[in-house]
């Protein structure tokens, strides 16, 4: 029986692909705004002063940008999230995503508080304050936000491609991505981890686009067994 008899339901909800770009879109609004001018959290007090001294307005604009973008990214999660259990999804993975997307997002906004707060009145009048807040926002932005980014990744890929969602490809592409952002926790024990960020940050980037463009938005439902067919 050919399933272009069935009945067809589409999911309910924004297209992924649209909050997937947005977030692109102001992640890397934000990198080009303080990536010139990125200070670490080993540099000395002192520098660290006249850093937040020098680029208080772009610190402002990259704060914002890094915090907006953890607003489609909640979107994406959610809308994912639903759209795995409108699949028919039922399995742990799709509540480890949830977990980890939401995760993600709060450190998100963390890290883009934390860098907003340097560019208040007085802040930067105290080096050890300073230091303190670019510490946190390093952390909330690295390693605090790719970790739980990767849960999040590792949780839709393996779920979504052991039930034949997504391509094999693509499943692999986040598992490889996980593990880079789940290597990236090494950075609080061994600075040179933080390689790890960026790889984990950008290539999760890729792979977002690639499984909005292939995830399944509807499916053809046999009512003579109630089981759903995805359609792409």
């Amino acid at each position: 029986m050919h399933t272009d008899t069935f009945p067809r339901t589409h999911h309910s909800g924004p297209p992924l692909l649209l909050p997937a770009i947005t977030y692109t879109i102001l992640v890397v609004a934000g990198a080009v705004t303080l990536g010139s001018t990125m200070s670490t959290p080993h540099d000395a007090a002192h520098q660290a002063a006249a850093y937040v001294a020098a680029i208080a307005g772009s610190q402002r604009l990259g704060s914002f940008f890094e915090f907006g973008s953890a607003i489609p990214l909640l979107i994406f999660v959610a809308t994912i999230v639903s759209r795995l259990r409108f699949l028919r999804v039922r399995a742990a993975g799709e509540v480890i995503a949830l977990s980890g997307g939401l995760g993600a997002a709060a450190m998100l906004m963390f890290s883009a508080l934390s860098g907003w707060s340097l560019t208040r009145p007085g802040v930067g009048d105290t080096d050890s304050t300073v230091r303190a807040l670019q510490a946190l926002s390093f952390a909330g932005g690295g390693p605090g936000f790719v970790v739980p980014f990767g849960i999040f990744i590792a949780g839709v890929s393996v779920t979504a491609g052991l039930y034949r969602l997504i391509p094999r490809w693509q499943m692999i592409l986040g598992i490889v991505v996980a593990v880079a952002c789940e290597l990236a926790s090494l950075t609080l024990v061994v600075w040179n981890a933080a390689y790890f960020i960026p790889v984990g940050r950008f290539l999760g980037i890729v792979w977002m686009i690639a499984v909005a463009i292939t995830l399944p938005e509807s499916v053809t439902v046999d009512s003579q067994s109630r089981s759903a067919i995805p359609s792409v």
